[in-house]
């Protein structure tokens, strides 16, 4: 018999954490069956070790894609493998309560609109994460990374793109919400046609969410549970610094893809 919910994880290089975020699935309660998918993009860390000896066990499901992949088309790979009703997509650094997943899955089944479900997550100091925004332009994003935010006119503006001035304990449609957990009824994913691989990192999850949008569904904030998240931030204020860091051009890029694809058709 097929799983009810498949759980995708796409791994690169995250040392120890796709091991505690496996064994924090595990300690779930739920009363439906599930299966753990890991695809990892030519991790060359201890963490592709662990993989590897939990998929002989039969803890997970381990692809390797044979190369870094980027983090959408490594997740489209994990779901063309998936055997289940519902998916979750998960980053490595994501550690679901006990009731995270009971939870969605029982709201998810019960709201048919929603497209794409996702909690309310913590950073590992116990601090709210803005996780759900509105619609953006680029501007909000220069200023999130950089000091123009410490400026009282941008810091307002950021605020309202950031939602600081929404009630983080009640469950409501949003406009887009941050891909590190969240759950959908994988026809919907396959309907949207999954994340676009386009985007090698950042803006596939809102570009996500404007097609789930398009076609019709919600994008809901749900924060009558909870996961933790061990990310870490890339904002900063030296702007020196993100200059000179990888990881800030990847974001660079793919905002530019995100606003020239969506010129004028957000919904």
């Amino acid at each position: 018999m097929n799983p009810l919910l498949s759980i995708i994880i796409v791994n690169y290089n995250h040392k120890y954490f796709p091991r505690m975020c496996v064994e924090a699935v595990l300690k779930s309660n739920t009363n439906f069956s599930y299966e753990i998918i890991v695809v990892d993009n030519k991790s060359e860390d201890e963490s592709i070790d662990y993989l590897r000896e939990a998929d002989k066990k039969g803890t997970i499901r381990l692809i390797e894609s044979g190369a870094n992949l980027g983090y959408g088309k490594a997740n489209n790979l994990g779901v063309k493998h998936a055997k289940g009703e519902f998916i979750v997509i998960s980053n490595p650094d994501i550690f679901v309560k006990q009731d995270t997943m009971q939870k969605m899955l029982d709201h998810l089944k019960k709201n048919k609109k929603i497209g794409i479900l996702a909690p309310r997550l913590r950073y590992y100091n116990g601090k709210i994460q803005e996780s759900c925004r509105r619609y953006m332009t680029f501007l909000d994003l220069v200023i999130k990374r950089t000091p123009l935010k410490k400026i009282s006119v941008f810091k307002k503006r950021l605020d309202h793109y950031l939602m600081n001035d929404f009630d983080h304990n009640k469950t409501q449609s949003v406009d887009l919400v941050t891909g590190a957990y969240f759950m959908m009824k994988k026809e919907v994913y396959d309907e949207v046609k999954g994340f676009d691989p386009r985007y090698f990192l950042f803006m596939e999850d809102y570009d996500l969410c404007l097609k789930v949008h398009k076609a019709g569904y919600q994008v809901v904030y749900f924060p009558e549970t909870e996961a933790e998240h061990y990310h870490k931030r890339l904002s900063g204020g030296n702007i020196l610094g993100l200059l000179f860091h990888r990881v800030f051009w990847s974001h660079l890029k793919s905002s530019f893809q995100y606003f020239w694809k969506w010129r004028g058709k957000r919904p």
